[in-house]
Formats: structure tokens, C-alpha cells, sequence
């Protein structure tokens, strides 16, 4: 995916790809974007101006030079910078309506259950030192499009929460999401999950809430998989205790290697030792599910993990490719108006042009494991990338 300026050259096809029934001129003066004709004469001008600034990464007075150029529009950059401010949340309410089209596609499904992904990225503003925006990203597997989106601020923390669950859905989310509270709300909208744990992530409990030495019980693991009962403390009251599956592997000697080398040069940078647990940790990669045993042994349980690689794929177009990380503006509302509108791009820009994320190979499994069309293994640093129909395979197999 990459966007050229000479995507506005051809505003009819990106005009055809806006939402079915989304209508521009309505939907503007309902949120206030649009509220009386003087430099821009309708709300089509209005976002065609928008994606000419955010989407292909003109300035404020490149824009108004373009509009000029071509005969869309004559208004200076001040007042072309007070209109994009206005027009921030009709341009979201784009973007939701691109992704709610996008998911009217049928969900392929696997043993009869929807694969999804969940992750955020960060977003910085010229000179930031730190996040100033954070964009939330739920991704379908199969249909590999981005099913559910939210921008929020530096405040807006990744949680489980942030994605709308249906029966049969499974989301993967790594370690940033194992929350005590945010995992027994997926179970009740009817969901399960896959998410990774650290050795301090959570606090865990026995079965019966008794306390659990988790590095006793690593260390008296025998096979390369395996998978323990624990009991997830919530910090509140609850009626019944919540029981999860902590599914453990072994890493290979060279994955353990190469995170325990991170671990140590993490620290030396902070001037400090390393936590030996963190050491210990290093060698394992823990899973938590609520996914049942006897549907889904722990083979199956890693197997799937490796699917939320490709959400990680997704991310990196957007950023990367995409550019969604050079924002240039630092007023909040201009900011917003920025990122919605190389959303919009960058989305109409991945259906035009079919997208397939690359995936990198799998890491070595167990040869008694269904045959699932893997993504990647995030821990086998060894192994170059290369390029296959992840995604295809993923489709098809759900």
C-alpha cells in the first residue's frame, strides 16, 4: 500500500468507494462541518480539501494552492485550518462508516468461531517526547480488514473493552491487555480470548484461590506444551471465581537467548540489574484462555496465537507505508481532522489495491496440530521474512 497525490486525480473512483448511502451533504451539517456555502461550496469540496491536507500529507498552504490550481476552492490556509478543525468528527464518522461497510462482508469462521486481533499503536505529535494519540485497531483475520477503529488521546489505555465482541468471536491480544478486569467482560458478551501473560501481569490464584507459585509450576513442566488451571484475582467480589487455561511453551534456546539478551540491554540502558523472574520468564511463552480443553488442546491454543502477527502487519502499513506517523499537527482538533483523513485514504487505498499482508513463516509446532494456515511466530527472530498468502490461507480455512 502507498498513497500518491494523484489519488485526487481521479475523484471519481475515490468518490465511489465512500460508504453506500452515506450521505456527505447531510452527515456535514449534522456534526457542523458544514454550515453555510462562502470558500467551499459543498461538503464533497469539504472532503476533498481534507484528504488533499491529511490524506496526502500537503500543507495547510499547499492545499489551498492545489484547490486553487484546479478550481475546487479559493480560501486562505487560516480559514482552511478553522474548517478542518470543524469537520475532525464528521471526517470519524467516515471512517466508521468505511470500516462498518467493510464488515458487511461475511466473517469466515474456523470450527465454527471468528478469529480477531486487537492491538494499538502510538501516535506523536512534531516534538512530542512521548504518545500524544493512540489508535485502537480490531482486525478481522479473515476478510483482513480492519472490522473496528478508535482514535483517543494520550489517556485512552488498550483494554480488551475496546472492541465490540459477538458470540463465537476470539479475540488474540498480547500482553498489554491481560487485565484482571477486562477479560471476564468478553467471556459474558459470549466471546473467548487468547491472550499473552507476563509472570506479573496478573496475579493467580490456584483453583480453589489458594496462592499460585507460577515459577514452581513452569519448572515442573515436562513437555515442550503443556497447560495448567489457574484462577484470575479481579480485585472485587465476585459470584463466581474466573478459571482460565495458562497454556505454556518452552522456547527454543536461541528465542530464549535473544529475549534474555533484551532483557539485559533494556537495563543496562536504565542503569539498573535485570529482574531474575524476567530472566526466568524469558524462557516461556504463557497464554491465557478461556477457550475449552477438550475443543482446543494447547497446540491448537499457540497455533492460533500466531495469527495476531498479522495485525501487526496491518499496523506497520498504516504507519509505515501509509504515513501515519508523520502527523504534523499539533492543535488537537487539526490533529484529528489529520489522522481521520489518512485513515480515509489509507483505507480506500488498501480496497483498490487488494492488499495482502505479508506474514512471516511459522516457528516450529507440534506435528500432531490441526492443519491451520499459519502466520507468524513472533518468537523466531531466526527466520527471515518472506512473502506468501497468509491471509488467503486464513480465509480459507476459517
Amino acid at each position: 500500500m502507498k498513497i500518491h497525490p494523484e489519488i485526487l486525480d481521479h475523484w471519481p473512483e475515490v468518490s465511489a468507494r465512500l460508504p453506500a448511502g452515506f450521505d456527505l451533504e447531510a452527515t456535514a451539517r449534522l456534526r457542523g462541518a458544514f454550515t453555510r456555502v462562502r470558500e467551499i461550496k459543498n461538503a464533497e469540496t469539504l472532503l476533498r480539501l481534507a484528504l488533499a491536507y491529511g490524506g496526502l500529507g500537503m500543507s495547510l498552504r499547499e492545499t489551498c494552492a492545489w484547490a486553487e490550481a484546479g478550481g475546487i476552492a479559493r480560501l486562505s490556509d487560516p480559514s482552511l485550518l478553522e474548517r478542518l478543525c470543524k469537520a475532525a468528527p464528521w471526517l470519524g464518522d467516515i471512517v466508521a462508516a468505511l470500516i462498518a461497510e467493510q464488515t458487511k462482508v461475511p466473517a469466515g469462521r474456523w470450527a465454527g468461531y471468528r478469529l480477531r486481533a486487537l492491538d494499538g499503536t502510538s501516535i506523536c505529535h512534531p516534538g512530542a517526547d512521548r504518545t500524544t494519540w493512540r489508535l485502537h485497531v480490531g482486525y478481522d483475520l479473515a476478510t483482513a480488514q480492519v472490522d473496528q477503529l478508535e482514535l483517543t488521546d494520550i489517556g485512552g489505555a488498550e483494554n480488551l473493552q475496546r472492541l465490540t465482541y459477538a458470540a463465537g468471536d476470539i479475540v488474540l491480544a498480547d500482553r498489554y491487555y491481560a487485565r484482571p478486569r477486562d477479560l471476564r467482560p468478553v467471556i459474558d458478551a459470549g466471546a473467548d480470548f487468547i491472550v499473552r501473560t507476563g509472570w506479573n501481569s496478573l496475579r493467580l490464584l490456584q483453583a480453589n484461590g489458594e496462592p499460585f507459585d507460577l515459577f514452581a509450576a513452569l519448572a515442573a513442566q515436562q513437555e515442550q506444551e503443556s497447560e495448567l488451571t489457574v484462577r484470575i484475582h479481579e480485585g472485587v467480589r465476585v459470584a463466581a471465581p474466573l478459571l482460565l487455561r495458562l497454556v505454556v511453551r518452552r522456547k527454543d534456546p536461541q528465542q530464549v537467548q535473544a529475549e534474555q539478551a533484551r532483557l539485559l540491554k533494556a537495563a543496562r540502558k536504565q542503569g539498573k540489574q535485570p529482574d531474575p523472574r524476567s530472566l526466568e520468564a524469558a524462557k516461556y511463552i504463557l497464554l491465557l484462555t478461556s477457550l475449552p480443553a477438550a475443543t482446543f488442546p494447547p497446540a491448537d491454543i499457540l497455533t492460533l496465537y500466531r495469527f495476531r502477527w498479522q495485525i501487526e502487519l496491518a499496523l506497520k502499513r498504516f504507519k509505515s507505508l501509509a504515513g501515519l506517523d508523520n502527523l504534523p499537527a499539533k492543535k488537537p482538533e487539526l490533529a484529528q481532522a489529520w489522522l481521520y483523513a489518512r485513515l480515509i485514504v489509507a483505507i480506500i487505498v488498501e480496497q483498490i489495491a487488494g492488499q495482502v499482508p505479508d506474514s512471516s513463516p511459522s516457528g516450529r509446532t507440534n506435528p500432531k496440530a490441526k492443519p491451520v494456515a499459519l502466520a507468524s511466530h513472533e518468537d523466531c527472530p531466526e527466520y527471515p521474512l518472506r512473502r506468501h498468502p497468509g491471509t488467503t490461507a486464513v480465509g480459507g480455512c476459517l
